[in-house]
C-alpha cells in the first residue's frame, strides 16, 4: 500500500518531534557520551546514523528556533566583501567572504533563524546559495574527527575534554579556546596545549573547554538561543573542584585572545584562582565591530549587556589576584589602552611582546609554557650575571643591550625578558636574541617610550624557559627613568566616564602613536540613538550645544579636548560612541581643536552612521579641508561657518 505524501509527511514530522523531545535528546546524548570503541557507537557508525544522533543531542533550542547552514557558491567574485543573510529585511547574519579550506564548499553553519522555511531568507549579494534548517546542529566529519581525536565530551549543553590526572588530582588547569576561521572545517577547537605532557599533569586535571556555539563561538557567554551560559559552565568547574576536594588557589586559567575574555569571565567564580592571559578583548563591541563580527557577534544584545573584561579586570585589580598577562602596543582593538597603563597592581605581572595581535602567544610560548609548568610541577630558579648593560637614548626612546655570561649563553627554549618595576606591578619587555648567544637587545619595537612607559627602574634581565626554570640577573645599577628625557606623569588609565559629568582624563596607545585628552559627559536622553562627540581647544572655555535633530535623539554630549594636537581623536570618538551604545556619531570639530592633519582620520573614522561638522572655521580652514580627498564626501562631511 502507497502511503498518500500527506501521511508520510505527517510520520516523518513526528518522528523528528520524538526524536528532538527530552527523552530523545536524552538517549541521543547517552549514547554519544559512550567512549569511542564501545559497541553502541560503533554500531551508530556503521548503520551511518552517528551524524544523525549527534544532531539530535545538540543543544535544544526554543520552540520557533532552529539551525541553519549556509552554503555560498561562485564566492570568489565576492572575497573580502560583505555579505548578509536577511529575513525580509531584519539582518540574521552576515560576515566577509573568506575562501574555505581547499577542496571543500563555503560553508557558514550553525546560523540560528526563526523560521524552517528556506523561502523566508535571501542573500544580499549575487550568488547562488543553499540554506539548509534543521532543528539540529551542524557538524563536518573534520569536526567529529577533531572531537573523537580530542575526547570531546558533552555535559548537557557544555563541551569539554579532560586530561591528566582524573582520579586524585590536587590542582586544576583550565583552558579556553580562541577563535578559528569563520569557514574552517573545525569551527569550534579545544586549546589542548600539546607542549605539555601527561607528566606534567601528574597532579593536575586539565579541563579543555569548548566554545561551541553560534557560527564560530560566542565568547561562551551565551548558548546558542541567546541564553547566559555562567551558570552551566561555573557548575561544570565547581563540580570538578568539589568532587576532587581541590583549593581555588590551586586553579590556573588560561586563554590566549578569544580564550583569555573567556578565562576573565569564568574567573568571577573562582576569587583565588591564578589567571594566565594572552591579548584577551577588552570590550567586545569595540572589538566586534570589526568587519568580520560587525553583522553577528556586534548585534547580539547580551554580548553588549554582558559585564565587559576590562570591568572584571579592574575588579581582579582591586582583589590583588595573580595575573600573568602577556601584550603587545600593536593591539589598540583588543587593549583598549588598559594593559599598557596599568600601575602599582598588586601581584600583577606584564609581558610586552613585539608584533601584532596574533604574534604574541607563538612568540611567548616558551614564556607562557614556563608559566604553566611553575603552576604544574616543582621548577628550578637559576641566577647568571649580566656582564655589560649599554644603554642608548634617542629623544623619548630608550634602547639597551646586554652582555651574558657563559652560562646564560647556554639557555635554550626561553624568552628573555628586562625586569622593570611600576610600583607594586612587574614589567617584562621582552628581548631579541642576537646571532651571538650572550648578546640580547631591545629592537626598534620593543624600547622603552617615556611618554607612556611609567617605569620606575629597570632592575634585572630574567629568562624564562618552557620547562619552567627561570634565570635571573640583577643589574649591578638600575636603569632609571630620568635617562630618557620625556613626561614623568602617571598616565591615566581609569574606565570611561560617560555619566559623571566631571572632568577626567582619558588616553590612548596604538603602536607608536600616544593620545592623551580630557573630556566631559552629560547625559542628555535616558534613551537615544545618537552621541555628540565636541572636541573643543579647552574645556575651561569651550561650550558644547547639542546639535540633535529631529530624526537623532542625542543621548550624550561630549566635549572633548585633546592633549596632543588631535593625535588619535578617531579612536576616542568611537569609544565614546560604542561606550555610549549609540547607533549614530556626530563628530563637531570646533575652531582651535587640532590642525587640519590631524583632522582628516575624523572622516573616516570605522563607524558607519558618521557625521562630521566643522565649526567656526574661516575659509582658508576649508580650503585646507578640501584638499584632502577623504573630505569630498558630502554624505560624510558637513562643513559648517558656526554651531546653529
Amino acid at each position: 500500500m502507497v502511503l498518500p505524501a500527506n501521511v508520510k509527511k505527517l510520520i516523518k514530522d513526528r518522528g523528528k518531534s520524538a526524536a528532538f523531545s527530552p527523552a530523545g535528546k536524552a538517549v541521543a546524548r547517552s549514547a554519544m557520551a559512550m567512549p569511542e570503541g564501545l559497541g553502541v557507537r560503533k554500531l551508530l557508525r556503521v548503520g551511518g546514523v552517528e551524524d544523525h544522533v549527534r544532531r539530535i543531542a545538540s543543544e535544544t533550542l526554543p520552540e520557533g528556533m532552529y539551525y541553519a547552514k549556509l552554503t555560498i557558491r561562485q564566492w570568489k567574485a565576492y572575497e573580502g566583501k560583505p555579505f548578509r543573510l536577511l529575513m525580509g529585511e531584519d539582518l540574521v547574519y552576515g560576515n566577509e567572504v573568506e575562501a574555505p579550506a581547499a577542496g571543500f564548499p563555503l560553508e557558514y553553519r550553525n546560523i540560528i533563524v526563526s523560521s524552517k522555511r528556506a523561502a523566508d531568507f535571501r542573500l544580499d549579494i549575487d550568488v547562488p546559495y543553499k540554506l539548509a534548517i534543521s532543528r539540529g546542529s551542524f557538524t563536518t566529519a573534520q569536526q567529529a574527527e577533531y572531537d573523537q581525536k580530542y575526547n570531546v565530551v558533552q555535559h548537557g549543553d557544555v563541551f569539554y575534554s579532560l586530561r591528566g590526572n582524573t582520579l586524585n588530582p590536587t590542582k586544576l588547569f583550565i583552558t579556553f579556546p580562541g577563535f578559528g576561521p569563520s569557514t574552517a572545517r573545525v569551527s569550534y577547537a579545544v586549546s589542548n596545549l600539546k607542549d605539555i605532557t601527561e607528566a606534567d599533569l601528574s597532579d593536575t586535571l586539565m579541563v579543555c573547554f569548548q566554545d561551541r556555539y553560534l557560527a564560530a563561538g560566542s565568547y561562551m557567554m551565551v548558548d546558542n538561543s541567546g541564553r547566559p551560559l555562567f551558570e552551566r559552565v561555573h557548575q561544570v568547574i565547581e563540580d570538578l573542584r568539589s568532587k576532587h576536594s581541590i583549593e581555588q588557589s590551586k586553579i590556573l586559567l588560561f586563554g590566549a585572545s578569544k580564550g583569555g575574555s573567556t578565562a576573565l569571565h569564568y574567573a568571577q567564580g573562582f576569587p583565588q584562582a591564578q589567571l594566565l592571559l594572552a591579548v584577551p578583548q577588552m570590550e567586545l563591541p569595540y572589538y566586534f565591530n570589526k568587519p568580520f563580527f560587525r553583522n553577528n557577534l556586534f548585534t547580539n544584545p547580551l554580548l553588549q549587556s554582558v559585564e565587559q573584561p576590562k570591568d572584571l579586570l579592574r575588579k581582579y585589580f582591586a582583589q590583588g589576584r595573580r595575573i600573568d598577562y602577556f601584550y603587545t602596543n600593536d593591539d589598540e582593538l583588543s587593549n583598549q589602552s588598559m594593559i599598557e597603563f596599568a600601575t602599582d597592581v598588586p601581584n600583577l605581572t606584564k609581558y610586552r611582546v613585539a608584533g601584532v595581535h596574533g604574534a604574541v602567544a607563538r612568540t611567548a610560548l616558551p614564556a607562557m609554557l614556563g608559566i604553566m609548568r611553575e603552576f604544574l610541577t616543582e621548577t628550578e630558579n637559576c641566577t647568571f650575571v649580566c656582564d655589560e648593560v649599554r644603554t642608548f637614548a634617542h629623544g623619548n626612546e630608550l634602547q639597551v643591550q646586554l652582555r651574558l655570561d657563559e652560562a646564560a649563553s647556554k639557555v635554550s627554549s626561553a624568552n628573555w625578558f628586562l625586569e622593570g618595576s611600576l610600583g607594586s606591578t612587574r614589567f617584562m619587555q621582552i628581548l631579541t636574541e642576537h646571532s651571538y648567544a650572550f648578546a640580547k637587545y631591545t629592537a626598534a619595537d620593543q624600547q622603552i617610550f617615556a611618554d607612556h612607559d611609567q617605569l620606575d627602574e629597570v632592575v634585572a634581565v630574567t629568562a624564562i624557559e618552557s620547562t619552567g626554570a627561570r634565570w635571573r640577573s640583577e643589574l649591578e645599577s638600575p636603569i632609571r627613568r630620568e635617562i630618557v628625557v620625556g613626561s614623568q606623569a602617571r598616565v591615566a588609565s581609569g574606565p570611561m566616564e560617560l555619566e559623571s559629568g566631571a572632568e577626567r582624563d582619558y588616553a590612548i596607545l596604538a603602536g607608536s602613536k600616544f593620545g592623551r585628552f580630557r573630556y566631559s559627559s552629560r547625559r542628555v536622553a535616558d534613551s537615544g540613538d545618537a552621541v555628540e562627540v565636541h572636541f573643543v581647544p579647552d574645556l575651561d572655555t569651550s561650550e558644547a550645544t547639542g546639535l540633535g535633530t529631529e530624526s537623532n535623539i542625542v543621548s550624550h554630549v561630549v566635549r572633548v579636548q585633546s592633549l596632543d594636537g588631535g593625535s588619535l581623536a578617531d579612536l576616542m570618538a568611537l569609544r565614546i560612541v560604542i561606550g555610549a551604545r549609540a547607533v549614530k556619531l556626530l563628530i563637531v570639530v570646533h575652531e582651535g581643536a587640532m590642525d587640519i592633519e590631524a583632522c582628516e582620520p575624523l572622516v573616516t573614522v570605522d563607524w558607519a552612521d558618521t557625521t562630521v561638522v566643522f565649526a567656526g572655521h574661516g575659509q582658508a580652514f576649508r580650503d585646507g579641508a578640501r584638499a584632502f580627498g577623504a573630505w569630498n564626501s558630502p554624505e560624510r562631511v558637513a562643513v559648517m561657518d558656526a554651531l546653529t
